[in-house]
């Protein structure tokens, strides 16, 4: 049993696809274009377009950093969203795209549709990420690298050479030279040895 609606109840979506970000405005009104032409072909009714501008992806996507981002608020019936999104996988400059439903059982005389909320027009550009402004500080030394502290010991001295001790004597006196002792004569005796001799005589 197909779940079908009545025309005087629809559903309603909401789409998000992104665009190149080196998309031109001529570029987005011909994706813009087309989708208003699907949805008008298809009985559906656009409630609400608008161009978020160009704001960075989570992740980069075909190697693109950001993209353009475009939202739509419709309603529709059973095969809206997949001859929507089969035109939007047919651009190229289409880079991601993802549909949501919203609500079900709408009736869409009860959502009027106003002009100014349909616009291409960039509305919002993503914020430039705010930079604090901060003193300039003196640039920052570098920290020397740790050496580990060694205790600071005296040089070592090389041991001296050994040298045999050789032992200090007295130098040697020479003998006196040996003087021939000669015997005393009488005659040669003084004349007072020759007294006292006499007396002991």
């Amino acid at each position: 049993m197909s779940n079908v609606l009545p025309k005087h109840r629809a559903r309603e979506y909401e789409t998000i696809f992104i665009l190149h970000p080196e998309s031109d405005t001529a570029v987005i009104d011909k994706v813009a274009g087309r989708c208003q032409e699907v949805i008008s072909r298809l009985d559906g009714k656009l409630l609400r377009a608008e161009n978020w501008g160009n704001r960075r992806l989570a992740y980069p996507v075909k190697k693109n950093p950001k993209g353009i981002y475009i939202y739509l608020r419709y309603l529709g019936y059973q095969n809206m969203v997949h001859e929507l999104e089969r035109n939007l996988r047919m651009l190229d400059t289409v880079v991601k795209y993802l549909t949501v439903k919203v609500d079900e059982d709408v009736d869409p005389e009860a959502r009027p549709v106003r002009e100014e909320e349909i616009s291409f027009v960039p509305r919002h550009e993503e914020p430039e990420p705010y930079v604090a402004k901060t003193e300039e500080k003196a640039p920052k030394k570098e920290p020397e690298p740790k050496v580990a502290k060694t205790e600071e010991k005296a040089p070592k001295k090389e041991p001296e050479p050994k040298v045999a001790k050789v032992e200090e004597k007295a130098p040697k006196k020479e003998p006196e030279p040996k003087v021939a002792k000669t015997e005393e004569k009488d005659g040669d005796k003084p004349a007072e040895q020759d007294s006292a001799d006499k007396d002991s005589k």
